[in-house]
């Protein structure tokens, strides 16, 4: 999905850095522009903070992956920047900093070609290459530990490879005497911390799944919410999820049960021009407090704050292209956030309850 839109984007002018800050007078919560990084020349797909705080990854239209130093808000790398044939990098995971092995600085990223890649990225190695050229991937997660990564993409199933060998550990289907596993795109999957066995997933076919490392087929799973980009997360036994849809984008569950919880109405207290259709959202890493979302349409990304019941608190509005990922650091004070119009802008974060 966020390749087609990136493609009818393209026929639009003009692309420009503008954008409107606007926030909730007397908000606990206190947003600020820090710098933009980046340009206009290609699509930013995806952003991701190192697990220090040090660097932000930005996968990209043309495939490469530029690192920006955080401290200094310079450019400091680029990977993947001489691929014979351009394919849009669709998703980054750094590798979490306790995983196997002596090598830091390492990232894996998925490209819309089917490749998975293993990056070393203050050398620039390309460490490992994994290729389906059937599979289009769209998504990959780290386990907590570091110890097995998935992905997801075009041909529905997740897999879950082992991290020191690099070898097929699992495929997430579904079937057979269990639940269906999906059978459209997946554009999301996601970890859980508090239960590294488990796995959740999400795509076009309106079905959330969660999964079990020790089953084949889904545990249990959830029906209405349609993924179309990393809109996928898990906070202390709820799930997030952000939909491409003009309403009722997000929306929280119960993650022990999948039952929906509530809505997280969009338009309370800051409202848009026009709907905005989610293809990015995420909890807060530190307490989950807050949530950040982004989309097209409206063309926005609005902070949702949970001490007023997740009311919005802040708006980023005004921009000339989609949002299509957003990323709080690990500290929880800065956000990131990129898309059609190439740049990542990056803001400050106090809570100051």
């Amino acid at each position: 999905m966020m390749t087609e839109m990136a493609k009818e984007e393209d026929n639009q002018t003009p692309v420009s850095e503008k954008f409107t800050l606007e926030c909730i007078k007397n908000s606990d919560v206190k947003i600020s522009h820090k710098y933009t990084l980046g340009d206009l020349t290609t699509q930013t797909f995806c952003v991701r903070y190192d697990p220090n705080d040090k660097y932000i990854a930005a996968g990209c239209g043309d495939g490469s992956i530029r690192i920006f130093n955080v401290f200094t808000g310079k450019q400091s790398y680029v990977l993947n920047q001489n691929m014979e044939e351009p394919m849009p990098t669709t998703q980054i995971r750094w590798r979490p900093l306790n995983a196997p092995g002596v090598t830091k600085n390492v990232l894996i990223s998925v490209n819309s070609n089917g490749s998975l890649q293993h990056w070393h990225t203050t050398s620039g190695k390309l460490l490992h290459t994994i290729h389906d050229e059937l599979n289009q991937l769209l998504t990959v997660d780290y386990k907590p530990d570091g110890t097995m990564f998935a992905t997801g993409g075009s041909d529905c199933i997740v897999r879950v490879y082992d991290e020191q060998t690099r070898k097929l550990r699992a495929e997430l289907a579904g079937g057979g005497t269990g639940e269906p596993g999906h059978n459209n795109r997946v554009f999301a999957v996601k970890f859980d911390k508090e239960d590294e066995n488990m796995i959740i997933s999400g795509g076009w076919d309106n079905n959330v799944k969660v999964w079990d490392l020790r089953q084949q087929s889904p545990v249990r799973s959830i029906y209405g919410p349609y993924i179309c980009g990393d809109a996928l997360d898990i906070h202390d036994g709820y799930i997030l999820t952000g939909s491409w849809r003009g309403d009722k984008q997000l929306q929280l569950w119960d993650f022990g049960t999948c039952e929906f919880i509530e809505d997280i109405p969009w338009n309370e207290g800051l409202s848009s021009q026009n709907a905005c259709q989610v293809y990015c959202s995420q909890f807060q890493k530190t307490t989950g407090d807050l949530i950040i979302a982004g989309g097209s349409g409206s063309n926005e990304v609005k902070v949702f704050d949970g001490n007023t019941l997740f009311k919005p608190c802040a708006q980023i509005r005004d921009l000339s292209r989609a949002t299509f990922t957003v990323d709080f650091s690990n500290s929880g004070d800065m956000f990131a956030m990129a898309g059609g119009d190439g740049v990542i802008r990056v803001f400050n974060v106090v809570n100051e309850v």
